[in-house]
């Protein structure tokens, strides 16, 4: 099992997007917060083989994470 730190946002549409700090450039979409958990679920592992594959690093830690609200003017 490994774990990893997680950023699930919801878009003006409703979408929810979920990121890996961790994992750059991995993206899971979908409607609702339970389903692209469940896309995550299953294709961070895909997404982790595709790195062994090719050769390129795979972080062994949660990697780090920080959620903040910056307020800048508009």
């Amino acid at each position: 099992m490994r774990r990893l730190n997680v950023v699930l946002e919801k878009d003006p549409e409703g979408k929810w997007t979920l990121t890996a700090p961790a994992l750059p450039g991995y993206v899971a979409c979908g409607d609702s917060e339970e389903e692209v958990l469940a896309l995550a679920r299953e294709g961070i592992p895909f997404h982790l083989d595709c790195l062994r594959e090719e050769g390129q690093p795979v972080p062994e830690g949660e990697g780090e994470a920080k959620v903040l609200v910056l307020e800048v003017a508009a």
